[in-house]
């Protein structure tokens, strides 16, 4: 049972398209609502993201970046939270966390598409030459 469960988490941190377009189909069914939904997928994507972007760049790299993908994550956290504070008087602070986890799965989405597309190309010029 134990090889069955870590074969699922070892593919949705490989694919985690899989798990958001999973996630969207469950939401939309329960909730029938499409923006809904996509935010409910995307925000649990999120937290597959941070293992996948740190497991792929480890593969394709041979470099670790867990810890410094958790600080730029942070960084960008008190940016945004500076921002709000300095546009708003008041920190509302539901909504900014929505809008730091949101950006957070569009800017690891990019940087897995990319690392993904570079590995990819590495080793199909490494299997040609």
């Amino acid at each position: 049972m134990n090889d069955i469960i870590n074969s699922i988490v070892s593919f949705l941190i490989l694919f985690p398209i899989v798990l958001f377009i999973m996630t969207f189909i469950v939401s939309k069914y329960f909730l029938h609502k499409r923006k809904k939904s996509i935010g409910i997928a995307a925000d649990i994507t999120t937290f597959l993201l941070f293992f996948s972007v740190s497991h792929v760049f480890s593969v394709v790299f041979e470099k670790s970046i867990g810890f410094l993908l958790i600080i730029c994550s942070l960084i960008l956290a008190l940016i945004m939270t500076f921002f709000d504070w300095r546009t708003k008087n008041e920190i509302e602070i539901r909504p900014l966390l929505r809008k730091i986890w949101r950006l957070l799965f569009v800017l690891l989405c990019i940087f897995y598409a990319f690392i993904w597309i570079f590995g990819v190309i590495r080793y199909a010029l490494n299997y040609i030459s």
